[in-house]
């Protein structure tokens, strides 16, 4: 006995979802990446050995998938709330950072 395989014409739901797959290749590509997958089935992510991975389900637990959230950056306060640090620790980190930055002279003054 011999399997055939019929196609059916895809039904209202079907045709819906074939444009959302389609709309996904789109924005993600053929092989999207994790944080591309974990975007699109919002799913966090629980790969802790990750060096993206942040201990944050309103995040997905990615910080990739925070910074796409998020284009114009996170408040002080909200970096701290995710990194799990107070909001004095992470202002003495910003400042660290930028006193590097001033004394290797990429903010030149003219």
């Amino acid at each position: 006995m011999k399997a055939v395989l019929i196609s059916l014409p895809p039904k209202a739901d079907g045709e819906n979802k074939m444009k959302k797959d389609k709309d996904f290749l789109v924005q993600y590509g053929p092989n999207p990446s994790c944080f591309e997958v974990h975007e699109k089935w919002q799913v966090g992510c629980d790969k802790t050995d990750c060096r993206n991975y942040i201990n944050f389900e309103g995040d997905l637990n990615c910080a990739i998938v925070c910074a796409r959230k998020f284009p114009n950056g996170l408040s002080l306060r909200e970096v701290a709330e995710r990194m799990g640090v107070s909001f004095p620790r992470i202002s003495q980190i910003e400042h660290a950072g930028f006193g590097k930055l001033k004394s290797a002279g990429v903010f030149k003054e003219e």
